[in-house]
């Protein structure tokens, strides 16, 4: 699953893959500028903050 999130100046994108990571990434201009990895303990966590944080 995927989720972007619009900003002036750049685009974050939030995937998660059903696993106990959320990879996020950071675009601008279509190339990726920055990418980091939101790791948690239980893949019910995981789940959790992606449904809850990351969508509108």
């Amino acid at each position: 699953m995927n989720r972007r999130s619009p900003n002036e100046d750049y685009r974050d994108c939030y995937e998660y893959h059903g696993s106990t990571t959320i990879e996020h990434i950071r675009r601008l201009a279509g190339e990726t500028v920055w990418r980091d990895w939101i790791l948690f303990d239980t893949v019910e966590e995981a789940a959790d903050y992606f449904y809850a944080a990351c969508s509108s």
